[in-house]
């Protein structure tokens, strides 16, 4: 279940046959969490207005599943409610997933900054609508709520128009990753919609390998700073009432991912 770099800069190489499914299924949903961070990881999703972060949580929630139910308890689509406005927890075993407000729908890159550095501290409640919400970088004002506090960030990208984002608003996307990266906490990018590349479903099996994906994470890899290691994508199309085994290992093996990293770092500062 782990990546290495083949000739061709492919650097993962998930299993798609049910034997991996239940084995990464299995793993992620009998999960311990270390003493210090309680009975939870906390996974903060965050990117920009559209990108697929709510829909991302509801295929996390799906994967999960053990029957692979398709579970859309998170609003997406046409739902009225589907512009996350509020910071929201969903929670599945020992994961949490917290669903936030686009970080391009602030005016204000400063303020966007100061609210993502409460929310990783955990001093945002959850339900907090984050339109409204006015920083105040004084713990005394926001003390810190420990079941609250993020252990990793999932960086959400559709990945089909990452090259359409202006150099501003990646400027401002490189300053939220520094401030992630400064407090030590394990950060991946999600690359959505890929799809929309012309990617055949048949394919997904080598999704990784397909040279139009590699160079999108190869452009984005540039504009952000972060190492392509780090780059995944995850399909948030379903057919029915579940979802398709490729699907699931592809959201499954991101998640298996973090955990073991967050895992491996909670332990050597507990």
């Amino acid at each position: 279940m782990g990546s290495k770099l083949s000739k061709d800069g492919c650097f993962h190489f998930p299993t798609m046959d049910k034997r991996n499914l239940d084995t990464l299924r299995n793993c992620l949903c009998s999960y311990n969490t270390p003493v210090c961070c309680g009975d939870c990881i906390n996974i903060l999703l965050f990117g920009m207005v559209g990108a697929g972060k709510s829909s991302s949580i509801n295929t996390f929630l799906s994967a999960l599943d053990p029957q692979g139910t398709t579970i859309t308890c998170v609003p997406t689509g046409m739902n009225p409610r589907s512009l996350t406005s509020e910071l929201r927890s969903y929670k599945a075993g020992s994961l949490k997933f917290w669903d936030s407000s686009g970080w391009n729908a602030l005016e204000n890159p400063d303020q966007t900054n100061q609210v993502l550095q409460m929310i990783l501290e955990g001093r945002v409640p959850n339900g907090t609508n984050l339109h409204s919400f006015i920083p105040d970088l004084d713990v005394a004002n926001y003390p810190v709520i420990p079941e609250n506090e993020i252990h990793g960030v999932i960086f959400i990208f559709n990945i089909d128009t990452t090259d359409l984002i202006s150099d501003d608003k990646m400027k401002a996307f490189q300053e939220l990753q520094t401030i992630v990266a400064q407090k030590y906490i394990h950060r991946v990018v999600i690359g959505t919609k890929f799809e929309l590349l012309g990617i055949p479903e048949k394919h997904n099996e080598w999704i990784y390998e397909y040279k139009p994906l590699q160079r999108k994470f190869e452009q984005l890899a540039e504009r952000t700073g972060m190492d392509r290691r780090s780059m995944f994508v995850v399909s948030n199309q379903w057919r029915g009432g579940q979802i398709e085994m490729k699907k699931c290992i592809l959201a499954l093996y991101v998640l298996d991912n973090m955990v073991r990293n967050i895992d491996r770092f909670l332990k050597t500062v507990e």
